[in-house]
């Protein structure tokens, strides 16, 4: 069986292209929080909402036990990004 690299790894359109996306949207955004938001997100060392075994267990437990959001809540939350 031959094995390969993922070619998104290493395709330089696919990566430029992605780039222009970014710049598109920020481009577009007036929201100076949100920019640096993005900014520091950009510079992170680490990934955010990464959880060890108990804290995603214990998100788990906790979003499970909230019961189900309505759709007006889900609405507000979508609304928030634009969406």
């Amino acid at each position: 069986m031959k094995v390969s690299e993922p070619a998104v790894a290493y395709n330089t359109s696919y990566l430029q292209g992605l780039k222009n996306r970014l710049i598109a949207s920020i481009d577009e955004t007036n929201d100076e929080e949100k920019l640096q938001e993005c900014l520091e997100l950009l510079h992170e060392s680490f990934m955010p909402c990464v959880f060890t075994d108990e804290e995603f267990k214990r998100e788990l437990e906790e979003s499970e036990a909230s019961g189900n959001a309505s759709d007006e809540e889900v609405r507000a939350i979508f609304a928030k990004w634009g969406l």
